[in-house]
């Protein structure tokens, strides 16, 4: 049986046959969190269970505000997000997903299935 921290870890490269590159769930986190959190319009994050804003304090615990579904070499990601007061829902939520795909191809070399984006609140800013 697979233990759970092997789990947590996902291949993103091989150098020449003889060294494996992994990275943890929280490396996946900690990029999607840092990236969403520069989007124009997105407030905050905001924690999955209790879809309160994370503070900037408690931002580096971004587990809370995501959930992550990995394939082979292709991730699926849901958000809980609050959006500033005024923004266009849609074109954040489609910067979000950008931006997401972005980030993920090009610092892990994943593929991005799903992006799905739940809007907790709107905030003033």
């Amino acid at each position: 049986m697979e233990n759970e921290s092997a789990k947590s870890m996902h291949k993103v490269d091989e150098i020449e046959d003889k060294v494996s590159v992994f990275v943890t769930d929280n490396v996946f986190n900690t990029i999607i969190g840092l990236a969403v959190s520069e989007v124009n319009g997105v407030h905050s994050l905001a924690d999955w269970s209790t879809q309160e804003a994370l503070t900037k304090q408690s931002q580096r615990t971004f587990s809370r505000c995501m959930k992550l579904d990995f394939g082979e070499q292709e991730v699926d990601v849901s958000l809980c997000l609050n959006i500033a007061f005024g923004s266009n829902i849609p074109e954040v939520a489609a910067n979000v997903q950008h931006k997401v795909d972005a980030v993920i191809s090009d610092m892990i070399g994943y593929t991005v299935g799903q992006i799905n984006i739940t809007v907790a609140d709107v905030v003033m800013a």
